[in-house]
């Protein structure tokens, strides 16, 4: 019985040791290993002598910490203002004419209230089209008759066997007739598929003007082309001044200062190096969009240099009722690492300078506004900083 006990304590130490090597064998190795990591604050300092300073151009200041408006930066959709967008559609159906050589102008062209854009030669109705070469043949054979009237009439008066009233009447009747079939004439060439310089003088033209100063947006027909009545043209926009739709989350609607002008910039301006456009406040439509959960603001744009146009997203930087005190420094300070990173450098020390991450919250009239950083009062270089980069990387010289 001993050695039976002795038997399976030695089978239960055999399974303990295979479940342990087991264990041992599945522990997770690390692929990777990092070797005297650096810390952010641990970061390389640059030591310079009071030549180098003055050769690389370095200025410094102080973190000044003043009072600013708070503001949020919103997606924006600039739009024509409603009432100077339009679409020139055809009085009545007719064939489009250019006004200058036959052409149509094209879109992106700019033009002028009351200038004229195409024109439209009124097509016959239906039942004169039908009858268009029955009208023709009648209307020679009153010519030819006319014609042979006022020579008769001519010479009655030559032979005194006439009066001056006669022959005007004949001139008068002539003169009558040969419009007419000039009208005819052309009617029959439109069936033929003509609508050259030569139709259209024969016929009525409407001449469609702009009714604002604005760019064409659209052409939608082509020279010589027919068209039926309320056929769309070309689409016509006022450019200045233009509408900034911004829709807000409906619970700030309690915190943006609608009353403000606000700051409109391209998507691509993301540090204000091109300027920025001033905004004002309208009491636009009362438009909402429950998905969104966005209510929408509407500002007036004046471009008067034609640098947005409708349908464009543009950035809007709304300014809110309450105000907070933030460390502000020149935008000439901030870099930028290859991550997008935006750094500082710290001159706590003469002579010594430290590189320091900060955090962007705007950028305003060339000042950042910092979001996170060194405390206000805080040294740092304001020119200089890309020349400090180059040293520390090893680009300077």
């Amino acid at each position: 019985m001993k050695n039976t006990h002795v038997y399976i304590f030695g089978i239960v130490l055999s399974v303990l040791a295979i479940g342990c090597s087991k264990i041992a064998d599945t522990k997770k190795v690390s692929p990777s290993a990092i070797e005297n990591p650096v810390k952010e604050s641990d970061l390389t300092t640059i030591k310079l002598t009071d030549k180098a300073v003055e050769r690389l151009g370095i200025k410094t200041k102080e973190i000044e910490a003043l009072p600013m408006k708070l503001t949020r930066i919103y997606s924006g959709e600039v739009m024509a203002v409603p009432g100077q967008s339009m679409t020139l559609t055809a009085p009545v159906s007719g064939t489009i004419l250019g006004i200058k050589n036959g052409a149509l102008p094209m879109a992106g062209t700019a033009v002028k209230k009351g200038q004229p854009l195409y024109r439209l030669l009124i097509l016959p109705s239906e039942k004169d089209l039908i009858s268009a070469q029955e009208d023709v043949k009648l209307k020679k054979v009153q010519y030819d008759v006319a014609v042979e009237k006022l020579k008769r009439a001519e010479q009655l008066l030559k032979d005194r066997a006439g009066s001056v009233r006669a022959k005007q009447d004949a001139e008068a009747e002539l003169a009558n007739i040969t419009a007419g079939l000039r009208v005819a004439e052309a009617r029959v060439d439109l069936m033929k598929g003509n609508s050259g310089a030569a139709v259209s003088d024969k016929l009525s033209t409407l001449n469609i003007e702009s009714s604002v100063d604005g760019f064409i947006q659209r052409v939608y027909t082509s020279p010589s082309q027919v068209v039926s009545a309320n056929a769309p043209v070309m689409d016509l926009a006022s450019l200045s001044p233009l509408w900034v739709r911004v829709q807000v989350y409906a619970g700030d609607l309690t915190l943006v200062n609608n009353k403000i002008s606000a700051s409109v910039r391209m998507l691509s301006d993301f540090n204000g190096s091109s300027g920025e456009a001033v905004a004002k406040p309208i009491d636009g439509p009362r438009t909402a969009d429950p998905l969104n959960s966005s209510a929408d603001l509407f500002y007036e744009l004046p471009n008067r240099d034609s640098q947005f146009r409708p349908g464009q997203k543009v950035s809007v930087t709304l300014p809110f009722k309450q105000e907070q005190t933030s460390s502000v420094i020149p935008f000439s300070a901030i870099l930028y690492d290859i991550q997008g990173g935006t750094w500082v450098y710290e001159n706590s020390t003469p002579l010594i300078y430290i590189r320091r991450r900060v955090e962007l919250a705007n950028v305003e009239n060339g000042f950042a506004i910092l979001k996170r950083g060194p405390a206000a009062g805080t040294k740092i270089v304001i020119e200089g900083a890309a020349e400090l980069f180059g040293t520390e990387f090893g680009g300077a010289k």
